[in-house]
């Protein structure tokens, strides 16, 4: 067995690039049968740049719509947070009524009255012993649990229009009370 011939030292790094930089030498004219058996210039291979990892399906979120924002009338998940007492009742008529709670909320709006919302997230303020008000803390939406409604573009704007025209603090919270006004005003015509 033959002892292993030992790896050439690696070059210095400016003999590497000297060997990478064209020669800046005149031409030097050879004979046709000296350039005939010259052998091939070696190829130079290129180390890779130092590249950032792209991943193909990232994308800006901050600018990033998404395809059920694209599509006229595409029904897109929006999660609202029910109180649990409440979530049980909405989940009881939701089985009653053969429906989904989207159409309950639409349901739900269309037989509660807008003064009867407003009347809910209006702050009700107190008068002092001395006569100055007491300033009420105003309404917010209780901690629950979420659900998702499925309502297309139109009906989440409308959404929005209506918590902004409410003053409501929250989605969340509107939906809140819409429905329980809803279900204690069937609840109690039931009786």
């Amino acid at each position: 067995m033959q002892p292993a011939a030992p790896e050439p030292a690696p070059l210095p790094i400016e003999q590497r690039q000297a060997d990478i930089r064209p020669a800046e030498q005149a031409p030097v004219e050879k004979a046709p049968l000296e350039a005939a058996q010259e052998e091939p210039a070696p190829t130079v291979v290129k180390a890779p740049k130092a590249t950032t990892r792209h991943r193909p399906g990232a994308r800006n979120t901050a600018n990033a719509t998404k395809a059920s924002e694209l599509v006229p009338g595409a029904l897109r998940n929006v999660g609202v947070y029910l109180p649990p007492a409440l979530l049980a009742q909405v989940k009881d008529a939701v089985y009653q009524e053969r429906t989904t709670y989207a159409d309950l909320l639409i349901d739900a709006f269309e037989a509660v009255d807008d003064n009867q919302i407003a009347k809910e997230f209006t702050p009700e303020t107190t008068l002092t012993s001395s006569g100055m008000p007491r300033r009420a803390p105003r309404k917010r939406g209780e901690a629950g649990i979420q659900i998702q409604l499925r309502l297309d573009g139109l009906q989440v704007a409308w959404l929005d229009d209506k918590v902004a025209e409410f003053d409501a603090p929250s989605r969340s919270a509107l939906v809140s009370t819409v429905l329980k006004l809803h279900i204690h005003a069937g609840s109690t015509a039931g009786e």
